[in-house]
Formats: structure tokens, C-alpha cells, sequence
């Protein structure tokens, strides 16, 4: 890494859908900076940025690989991100770590929802935009259907490059602000059949320009036309300001007008010294700006982990402000945990090279950090600025996990646990009810491609399977005064112990309550807490199909006592029997879980899916148009819902996207709790 100003580093992603060439994109950049010494390959396995064997043999991208490189005396970091809706997440947390970004679109087919979605991210975290209609010499390539998809994506296009020719014929692009053209011959004339149409083009950009700032309108309307520097600097404040998107064009993997597209990347898109200042909260919790100063306390996002083949863990910082350095103590703000840095490490995809200090705008990786995280937000020891932590997206698929060999239990969670350090968006826990493992992600290849990492790094084999619904149980009337018995006699000391018992429903949501109102020591105050024991393990299993039994308020009302034969185990074991008594006379029912689904689709395709929610027994709660998209918000049952990631893709050409969290219990119907009371009957009889 060159000793480079902070005004002349500059670090940009390349967005968009699965498929449209953002890959081949970055290996074309980094081929056309000297980066790398060849043009790596997608589809021959030979790219810099697609480097896991998972990705190989997929010719894709899964996960986001950072390369820094140095070009025209400048720093540049590429960081090349998911397009595949499963994997996107990944890309999306990347973002809070760039100033810039290329939005890749294909000259087939135009912008798709993974190209939307990304524009979408963008915006909402402020980072501005310049596009590249790739593959326009692929067959059937179309740049006008291709502009005019971004128009319906709201992207605000400015066409700032005009393709000769298309398809085979192909030959490079025209540069409509200095009327120069670039072929793989290099700068020459405008070919003379395309006068008419890069003049039409470039009155249509200079209006583009002159609409997004007063004063150039102004001019513009007066005098008929823009000077080339005043289309250029009304051109850079609209892209930084996000009011428009420079349009270039080309063919990554022929090189044909990436020249142009890498100088726009330092001229169009902010250095990390032009980026809008981000805002942390200072040691009295106020807000603060903090400023891209190389001199300033330190501060960085962690915006991904990644496991190296040699160096471990590895933690991809990017560098906020102030200069970090090889051994330096940094706090962990998110935890509150100090950390020794070690060896500081600038990325070339798998391959990294030692370097001695970073500064405001670089992204650089640091090895084997105990209590660093994704996400997490890095400040001086002293005086540092506390960044917000980023957002980590929560998966919308669960599976049960097991471990296919047993005895492999240990070893399938450790490792686990590896691959949940790496990718956040992954989650494991244990549903207590149902005693199984979840393993939560983005999509079903999502989950079913960390599987087969597993096994490849670790070398376990786990099954998958549609996790079970922690259904609950619990009853619908008050009944008093149940008695509980164990009177047993051996011969020698024997086990006594009466207790009696009312139970009452208690509003949804608010557990299980006990109390004792005996009174003048029928149940000796020693043994109360094993009465509430006896009630509490029997909550675990109610008795309708064996699930926790909850909501219900139990008092002990009186009881007898021996003073020889009792104890605690029999003031349990009575208080066990009580209660199962007590709660098979109050009216049983079954609850379900109900979840808050947000879903968000294209509007043609929202009458499909409230009536797909009516199916799932759901309840739509409220609809809201933003853009192009209709948000549904609804509550539907959890069962309804383990496998509908898969039916929204269907539904909306994968254009759809939900997010769901718990919301509450809920009785479930006759019909319903006849099927899972029947299936746990026929469970338990397999059992015996």
C-alpha cells in the first residue's frame, strides 16, 4: 500500500443481480490497473475474487472478497458482493464499510429484483452510484431496454456512454461529454453513422444535469447549453448527492469500456475524504462527527469475518478515522473488551501482504481477535468515538440440524460455531420445547451450502430437517381444590405427602404463577419449595401432545403431612399428580405460535400474495406502497410458514423478500389440534 492522502483513497462495491457479470467486472478492473498480471476467468476458475471451492464449482459469487490495489497514485479497495438473493445479505453488511458503488446490470435483460435490491441498500445507507450495463456483446444485448429498466427502478439514469455497435458487432463506446470514442484500438472519432444519436444523447444527459441543480438550470435555459466543466461538476454533485446515476457501458470480459468506468470510480464516486462524515456517540453519549482525519482518534467497523486456510480468523476492518498501526490496543466499543492488534493485513482476494499502518478509508484484515465481531465498532482506548454497530440481517429459513454420526455431536456444533463467526447472518440455538437444533439462514441454498462447507473444512456430515413447532398447551377454566396423593408404605419409613391444589387461566403471554395460601402449617414451610417444584416439572409436558404447559396461575390451597414419612420427594411427587389432575379438569387447549411477517414484492404481485396469506391462515394487518414495492405486514401461523421462502420466490420470480419474528400464542383450531394431538399420540406409540 502506497503512503496515499485520504482524499486519494477511494473504496467501492460492485452490486447487483446473481449472473450479470460483476465478478468478471472486477477482474477486468483489477487486470486494467496491474493489479493482477492476467484477466481471471469466472466460468475457468481462475478469478482473484471468487476463490472458495464453493464458488468454483458454481461459477458464482457467495460471499464478499475484498481486493485493495494501488492505480494513478491512488488507493482503490474493490469489493466485489453477492447477487444471489440467499448470499446478498453479505453484500448488503459490506456496504456500511464502502463511499461508492457500481450498480452491474446485463444488456440482457436489464435490471432485475437483485438489482433493485442492492439500489435500495444503497440509498438508505447514502452511497452513491454510477452503473455499468455489462455483457453488450452477448447476444440479444439491448442498451436501450437496459436504460429504460433503471427508469423503472427509479435509478435516474444519465447516460454518459453510448455503445458502438451491439452483440458480435460490439466494438467499444462513445464518451458523450468529451465526444471522443474508445475502441480496442484506443481514442478515436465518433463513427460518422452515430453523429445524430450521440448529439440526441448528449442534450439528453445536459438536461439530465442542468434538472438536478437551479443554477445550471438556469444557465441552461438561458443560453441553450452547459460548458463541459459545468457538466462535469453539476454531474459529480448529482451522483454524490444520489439525484442521478452515471451510465456507462461495455463488455467485462473483453475489457471494451472498463477504461472508463475505473476513471469514474475516483472522479464521480467520494474519496473517503469526500464521503458525508458518519456520526458516533462520544464518551457522554452525544453525537459526534467524526471526520476522516489521518491525525484523529481512531475508529473502524468490523464489516466482515473471514477463515483463512493460514492465518485463522481474520477480521476485515474498515478504518474510520484516525491511523491504526501493527500492535496497537484498540477497545471493542460493541463489547467493551480491549484488543491487541497484530500484523495488519491489506487483501488480494485470498492472498494478503503485510503492511505497516492504515488510515481513514482503508480496509484492511486483522487475525485471531478474540472478541471481535461482525458488526462490531472498534475505538481508541482513550477519547475514541463510538460508531454505530451495523445491522446484521436476521435469516428467514430454520432446519433442524443433527449430526449424522453419533458421537459427532460436539465436534458439528464447534464447528458450527466457526462458520457462524464468518457469516453472522447464519444463526444456531436450541428450541427448549422441542429439544432441537436450528440452524437458521437467508435461503434454503444458503443453509444447505454452509452444510457442505462443514463438511468440506471440518470434515462433518450433518442432516437437515423441517424443524418441529414448539406448540404449547394450557387451559380454559378454573378449577379448585384437586387433590394431589402419594401415600406409600414399605415396611420401614414410608412416603406421604397431600396437597391441594386450584388452577385458573392467566392472560396470554404472562407464564406460569405460583402461590401458597395454606395456612396454620398443613404443608410445613420447608416443604412449599418442593410443592412448586412438583408444579413446575409438570409444566414441562402438558397432556394433550406433550408440550410445555404455560399461562395458567396455580395456588396450593391446603394440604397434610406426616411427621415421620414426609419429605420433599413425596410433596413433589403429589404435587406432580395434583397438578396433572388439576390441569386434564380445566379444559385443555393447544396454543400455536403466530408470527409477525413483513413481505415485500413488486405491486403486481400482491394480490397473489394476501391471498396465499388467507391460505396459510393468516391475518393481513396493514399494506404500504414504497416505489415500485407493496409492503404487507400480517400475522400468520408459525407452521404456515416453515417452508414459504421457497413458495414467495415462486410467486414473484424471486422478486419477493420477507423478514419474520414471534409475535405471540394463540388457541389453535379444532382441526389443527386434532392433527398434532394425534400425531403425537401415533409418536409416542412408535416410541413404545
Amino acid at each position: 500500500m502506497k503512503n496515499v492522502k485520504v482524499g486519494d483513497t477511494h473504496n467501492f462495491a460492485l452490486v447487483g443481480h446473481s449472473g450479470d457479470g460483476k465478478t468478471s467486472l472486477g477482474e477486468a478492473l483489477l487486470h486494467l490497473a496491474g493489479a493482477t498480471s492476467s484477466l481471471g476467468s469466472v466460468t475457468e476458475g481462475t478469478s482473484a475474487l471468487n476463490f472458495l471451492p464453493e464458488e468454483k464449482e458454481r461459477h458464482t459469487t457467495l460471499s464478499s472478497s475484498v481486493f485493495g490495489f494501488d492505480w494513478n497514485d491512488k488507493h482503490l479497495t474493490l469489493v466485489d458482493t453477492p447477487g444471489d438473493s440467499n448470499f446478498q445479505a453479505d453484500g448488503r453488511v459490506a456496504l456500511h464499510g464502502i463511499d461508492g458503488a457500481v450498480l452491474v446490470l446485463s444488456a440482457v435483460g436489464g435490471a432485475k429484483v437483485g438489482t433493485q435490491r442492492m439500489l435500495r441498500h444503497c440509498r438508505a445507507l447514502g452511497v452513491p452510484l454510477i452503473a455499468f450495463v455489462n455483457a453488450m456483446d452477448r447476444e440479444r444485448a439491448d442498451f436501450d431496454a437496459a436504460i429504460e429498466s433503471l427508469r423503472e427502478i427509479d435509478a435516474n439514469p444519465a447516460v454518459l456512454a453510448l455503445p458502438i455497435g451491439a452483440e458480435a458487432g460490439f466494438q467499444g463506446c462513445v464518451d458523450l461529454v468529451h465526444r471522443k470514442a474508445f475502441t480496442a484500438g484506443g481514442e478515436g472519432e465518433i463513427p460518422g453513422d452515430m453523429a445524430d444519436a450521440v448529439e440526441a444523447a448528449r442534450e439528453a444527459l445536459t438536461e439530465n444535469i442542468a434538472e438536478s441543480d437551479d443554477t445550471l438550470l438556469e444557465k441552461y435555459l438561458e443560453e441553450g447549453e452547459l460548458q463541459e466543466d459545468e457538466l462535469l461538476h453539476g454531474l459529480l454533485e448529482a451522483t454524490r448527492q444520489g439525484k442521478l446515476t452515471p451510465v456507462f457501458c461495455g463488455a467485462a470480459t473483453s475489457e471494451l469500456g472498463v477504461p472508463a468506468l475505473l476513471r469514474a470510480v475516483t472522479e464521480l464516486l467520494p474519496s473517503a475524504a469526500d464521503a458525508t462524515p458518519r456520526v458516533g456517540k462520544g464518551d457522554d453519549g452525544s453525537d459526534v462527527e467524526v471526520p476522516a482525519a489521518a491525525e484523529g482518534a481512531f475508529s473502524a467497523l468490523v464489516i466482515k469475518t473471514q477463515i483463512d486456510r493460514y492465518a485463522g480468523t481474520l477480521s476485515l476492518l474498515r478504518v474510520v478515522s484516525g491511523t491504526v498501526k501493527a500492535d496497537m490496543t484498540v477497545l471493542n466499543a460493541t463489547s467493551g473488551e480491549k484488543e491487541r492488534l497484530g500484523k495488519l493485513l491489506l487483501l488480494h482476494g485470498d492472498e494478503h501482504v503485510d503492511v505497516p499502518e492504515a488510515g481513514p478509508g482503508d480496509i484492511i484484515a486483522v487475525a485471531k481477535l478474540k472478541s471481535v465481531h461482525t458488526g462490531n465498532a472498534l475505538t481508541a482506548e482513550k477519547g475514541g468515538v463510538h460508531l454505530p454497530e451495523i445491522e446484521i440481517p436476521q435469516g428467514v429459513i430454520s432446519y433442524a440440524i443433527s449430526a449424522k454420526a453419533k458421537g459427532d455431536e460436539d465436534k458439528a456444533y464447534t464447528s458450527l460455531g466457526r462458520l457462524l463467526e464468518e457469516d453472522p447472518t447464519l444463526h444456531l440455538g436450541r428450541e427448549a420445547s422441542t429439544g432441537e437444533f436450528l440452524l437458521s439462514g437467508m435461503g434454503e441454498l444458503h443453509v444447505r451450502l454452509t452444510v457442505q462447507k462443514l463438511k468440506r473444512m471440518f470434515g462433518v456430515e450433518v442432516e437437515l430437517k423441517t424443524p418441529k413447532v414448539p406448540y404449547r398447551e394450557t387451559i380454559t377454566r378454573k378449577v379448585e381444590n384437586v387433590e394431589g396423593k402419594l401415600k406409600k408404605q414399605t415396611g420401614g419409613k414410608g412416603m406421604f405427602g397431600v396437597c391441594y391444589l386450584t388452577v385458573e387461566p392467566k392472560p396470554r403471554g404472562e407464564g406460569v404463577e405460583f402461590s401458597n395460601e395454606t395456612v396454620g402449617g398443613a404443608i410445613p414451610r420447608g416443604l412449599i419449595p418442593a410443592v412448586e417444584k412438583g408444579v413446575t416439572e409438570g409444566c414441562a409436558a402438558g397432556p394433550l401432545a406433550g408440550y410445555p404447559v404455560v399461562d395458567l396461575k396455580v395456588r396450593c390451597i391446603d394440604g397434610k403431612h406426616h411427621a415421620v414419612d414426609s419429605n420433599e420427594m413425596a410433596f413433589k411427587l403429589a404435587a406432580s399428580f395434583g397438578f396433572k389432575a388439576a390441569v386434564e379438569q380445566a379444559r385443555p387447549t393447544l396454543l400455536e405460535p403466530i408470527m409477525n411477517a413483513e413481505i415485500s414484492a413488486p405491486s403486481d404481485h400482491i394480490g397473489d400474495i394476501m391471498g396465499d396469506i388467507s391460505s396459510r391462515r393468516g391475518r393481513v394487518q396493514s399494506t404500504e406502497a414504497k416505489g415500485s414495492a407493496t409492503v404487507v405486514q400480517a400475522q400468520v401461523p408459525m407452521a404456515e410458514m416453515l417452508e414459504y421462502a421457497s413458495t414467495l420466490t415462486s410467486m414473484t420470480g424471486g422478486q419477493g423478500e420477507f423478514h419474520m419474528e414471534f409475535s405471540h400464542y394463540e388457541e389453535a383450531p379444532a382441526q389443527v389440534r386434532g392433527k398434532i394431538i394425534a400425531a403425537a399420540e401415533a409418536a409416542k406409540a412408535d416410541a413404545s
